[in-house]
């Protein structure tokens, strides 16, 4: 994740069941090349081991006042002012209440009053502590004065029972962390992206799919949402969690697609990542088919082709994006791919072990008229990333 590569962030950890992780935060923060400075409140100290911290970190935790005066070259001013984000994880209700009234009783609380940098509260604790009118009045007012808030999410909590206060998913933390960095450079553009397999049905219990897990779809979406755009997702089933901040429509055949895809029009940007079915069966059978003459009962028919379909729409987005995935001959099939379907940009990616559909990484080439750019094997959400870049200086250069 570019967005946070060098950048210095102080991760506060106070004393809540949820504190081992604040470790696996800072990991990830860690993989992105986050230089990460932390806190530790005593009651903290109480729930998880500090060496733990110490050890990953790769140097001291601070602790108390008295510790930065040990150290002699910082001082909770500086601790506070030298980073680009705060990040207190997890927050509890006793340490939020301290906040939301302007206690300064210990390390952690004077480098939040003495820092202007961008602040983050995750909170996680029990379900009726986490619905109580008092703890809603404080996240109420520490949004009021600039803090953002990491909503917790419902599930199984610490104490057996299953409500709100849930700390949010460690992914989904980073992840928003990350977005504070973006600039809103897409601001007022609509974007429609289809992402994930189709299911085409045969009978009660066969279909037609593929091994597209929608990750790439998903990650572009993500991207161009963090970037501004007001971005909708249609998707295939996949086991991915919905970006934040993208309206997400669950859709099966290749037929949903086009219907959804339609429906939302006008759109400025139409990105076709979703690996539809070109093959469906003519009929679907209302019974399973029997194996002896399955095959005599089965016939198949072509299936919609949503990206021609938008491309050549009365109703046409400006930029429609269209991707090819290959085995063989990508680039000569990517770009017939590109003419037929009157699409703008094709990425075209090559299917193969450690790339592409399953995996975490693509190698992508962007093909637009008669130019091939190729982009090395990387990360999807740089991929994604990179796109998103690209659609930027396209509007710079195209304003609506």
């Amino acid at each position: 994740m570019k967005l946070l590569k060098k950048k210095k962030i102080l991760v506060i950890v106070t004393g809540g069941i949820a504190c081992y992780k604040a470790l696996d935060i800072i990991r990830k923060f860690q993989e992105y090349e986050v230089e990460v400075e932390c806190i530790l409140t005593k009651n903290a100290g109480e729930f998880v081991n500090i060496l733990s911290f110490e050890s990953l970190l790769g140097k001291k935790v601070h602790l108390n006042l008295f510790s930065l005066d040990q150290e002699k070259n910082m001082s909770h001013i500086q601790l506070g002012r030298g980073c680009d984000a705060i990040l207190i994880v997890p927050c509890t209700a006793n340490f939020l209440a301290k906040i939301a009234n302007g206690v300064a009783d210990d390390l952690a609380t004077n480098v939040i009053l003495a820092s202007d940098t961008k602040k983050f509260i995750a909170p996680a604790m029990n379900s009726t502590m986490w619905n109580n009118s008092v703890v809603k009045k404080n996240i109420k007012y520490a949004k009021r004065i600039g803090f953002i808030i990491l909503k917790p999410k419902t599930g199984k909590l610490a104490c057996g029972t299953k409500g709100s206060g849930k700390l949010m998913n460690v992914d989904l933390i980073v992840d928003e962390v990350a977005r504070s960095f973006f600039e809103n450079k897409l601001s007022g553009i609509k974007v429609l992206v289809t992402a994930g397999p189709s299911i085409e049905k045969i009978d009660p219990v066969r279909y037609i799919s593929n091994f597209s897990s929608g990750t790439q779809g998903y990650e572009i979406a993500k991207a161009l949402s963090n970037f501004g755009a007001k971005t909708t997702l249609i998707s295939g089933p996949t086991n991915l969690e919905p970006p934040k901040n993208v309206k997400l429509i669950n859709v099966n055949s290749g037929k949903e697609f086009l219907e959804n895809a339609i429906e939302k029009l006008p759109v400025d940007v139409f990105i076709s990542v979703a690996a539809i079915s070109d093959w469906k069966s003519k009929k679907i059978n209302k019974q399973k088919i029997k194996k002896r003459n399955g095959l005599e009962r089965i016939q198949f028919s072509r299936n919609v082709d949503v990206l021609s379909n938008i491309s050549k729409s009365k109703r046409r987005p400006q930029l429609v994006i269209g991707f090819s995935a290959e085995t063989i001959n990508l680039i000569k099939n990517s770009k017939k791919k590109l003419q037929d379907k009157g699409c703008d940009w094709i990425l075209a990616n090559k299917v193969d072990l450690g790339m592409g559909f399953k995996s975490k990484k693509n190698k992508v080439f962007f093909l637009e008229d008669n130019k091939v750019e190729s982009w090395p094997l990387m990360k999807k959400e740089l991929v994604a990333l990179k796109l998103a870049k690209k659609i930027v200086s396209f509007f710079k250069k195209n304003k609506l």
